[in-house]
């Protein structure tokens, strides 16, 4: 969308003389994303009086003793990472001019921090969608020597107008300035070809020339954070939101169970009073103190003191001693604990995690990796679509045009490993000892070097690499030698020294011919089958 002038501009500012609506929501529900998720005022906004049930001076306690509950969400989400670590993925680049793949090379890679929009992505975009589905991630730059992403906040924007997870227009919240000691507000409009900035002074508007400015990228320069739209709304959704009672339920009750917690550390002590036989309890005898206490009295603090029974008093077994709290009580909410944290998280996933043992946890392997695979290859779309559309507004930026076909598309892998190398191992190991075809079995292996690898790209091309060039690399040797004989079971021997030795910079077809050569030319004393043998095999 373009307006027309800067009156046009100055009437939509003026149609938005207050928050609208969807606005107010949005930043509610923002708050309590942040107190859920980051822990941001959590015990002022979720930790409340329960009514008729609890005393002031306890929920006082259990307000400033209660644990935020961020660790939850680190590990239900823990499987989202795969989403910037699947191996695989492509890069398509159809830059015609060298010097403006240079220019764009360099802004990508130094995007924001010395980081690449990936690295940027990977430690910013989940976290901000999460808590500010509204919210923008906005390009920003420098002339034509810098170019970066900013966050805005549901907070800092007065009203926008999406198309998709694009914008026509983006109108944020004024601010404050003093121009020769007169209080004045200054708006900022965006559209598809102008930044705007508009002086308010009372109920007068005028334009802000000096800092208004046409910008370069044919579109308003930001992405929404996320994808999902609440229908006939300008609302958005967070992936939070269908576990966001869940998990204020999960952090009252533990809230309740930390502080019973701390009364278990603190057992109820008793004791029979103690007094003095010569004072009588008085600290005197006479005018002066008593010479058997010296008038000290004991400290009673935390301690019920029972009178000393009478005649006919039951007795308890000894001089004290302390009342045990209700242990079994701890038991059964830390299992309750447990199982709700298993609801949120199969919420999530669609699927239930277990452990090896058997008992159900929130850190074990999922049962049914295909609805975690639907919904990681969601995000990953998600991520990708948003990922290259930052990258059109750097290559935007660069030829100073209105809008560019996207000449370096990135396209994210999708071979996520959402399970540990121990729980790959052993399925591995399953499929030699199951017989399982080639085929499986070559993915289930890839699946390990996958895991073993996933944070060393360098480490896993090699390992892969092993894995093509090695002779019979599903087979032990005790195998090949009862199938093929022993001089072919030799070749699973030399091939560990070969491979210390040899270039792995080299093509696998070349490596192949190198170990071939090399394993002919080591003298081995075994005969050679000849051809009948091996047709007969």
């Amino acid at each position: 969308m373009v307006f027309e002038n800067i009156d046009e501009v100055i009437d939509k500012i003026k149609s938005f003389p207050s928050v609208p609506s969807w606005v107010m929501k949005s930043r509610e529900e923002h708050k309590e994303l942040k107190a859920l998720k980051t822990g941001e005022k959590f015990n002022e906004l979720l930790i409340k009086k329960f009514e008729k049930i609890e005393s002031t001076d306890r929920q006082v306690a259990r307000n400033k003793y209660s644990k935020d509950i961020r660790d939850l969400f680190n590990r239900v989400y823990s499987p989202r990472d795969n989403v910037f670590r699947a191996a695989g993925g492509s890069v398509t680049d159809t830059y015609k001019s060298e010097a403006n793949r240079v220019k764009y090379l360099e802004a990508s890679r130094n995007y924001k921090g010395q980081k690449t929009i990936k690295q940027y992505l990977a430690d910013s975009f989940f976290d901000l969608a999460d808590v500010d589905p509204n919210g923008l991630i906005f390009t920003e730059y420098v002339a034509d020597t810098k170019i970066y992403p900013t966050y805005k906040s549901i907070n800092d924007i007065r009203v926008y107008e999406s198309d998709g997870q694009l914008c026509e227009y983006v109108i944020f919240e004024p601010i404050d300035i003093t121009v020769s000691n007169r209080p004045l507000k200054k708006w900022r409009v965006v559209d598809d070809k102008f930044d705007y900035s508009v002086i308010q002074d009372g109920d007068t508007f005028y334009p802000n020339e000096e800092e208004t400015f046409a910008h370069p990228f044919g579109l308003v320069p930001c992405v929404i954070l996320s994808a999902k739209q609440k229908t006939g709304s300008e609302l958005r959704i967070s992936e939070l939101f269908p576990i966001i009672k869940l998990s204020e339920t999960y952090a009252i009750d533990k809230s309740v169970y930390t502080i019973y917690n701390l009364q278990c550390g603190f057992p109820d002590r008793w004791r029979y009073e103690k007094t003095c036989r010569t004072c009588h309890g008085t600290g005197k005898t006479g005018d002066t103190s008593c010479s058997s206490c010296g008038g000290k009295t004991r400290d009673v603090t935390d301690v019920n003191v029972l009178e000393t029974p009478r005649e006919d008093d039951p007795i308890l077994p000894a001089m004290s001693g302390f009342v045990s709290p209700d242990f079994e009580y701890l038991t059964l909410t830390r299992a309750s604990l447990q199982d709700q944290e298993d609801k949120i998280d199969s919420t999530v996933w669609g699927t239930k995690r277990i452990s090896e043992g058997g008992n159900e946890t929130a850190t074990g392997r999922f049962i049914d990796v295909q609805p975690v695979m639907n919904k990681l290859t969601t995000d990953s779309d998600n991520v990708e679509w948003v990922y290259n559309q930052l990258s059109i507004y750097i290559q935007s930026w660069i030829a100073n045009d209105e809008i560019v076909d996207n000449q370096f598309y990135v396209a994210l892998g999708n071979r996520f490993i959402i399970e540990s190398q121990d729980v790959l191992i052993d399925r591995y190991s399953k499929s030699r000892l199951d017989g399982d075809n080639i085929v499986i079995l070559d993915k289930a292996l890839d699946e390990v070097l996958l895991a073993k690898y996933q944070n060393n790209p360098a480490s896993l091309k090699n390992a892969q690499k092993k894995r093509n060039v090695e002779p019979y690399v599903h087979n032990s040797i005790t195998e090949v030698n009862g199938i093929f004989g022993s001089r072919e079971a030799a070749k699973k021997v030399l091939f560990v020294d070969f491979w210390e030795q040899a270039d792995k910079a080299k093509e696998e077809s070349v490596l192949k011919t190198e170990f071939n050569t090399y394993f002919n030319a080591s003298d081995l004393g075994i005969p050679r089958q000849t051809e009948t043998q091996t047709n007969n095999i």
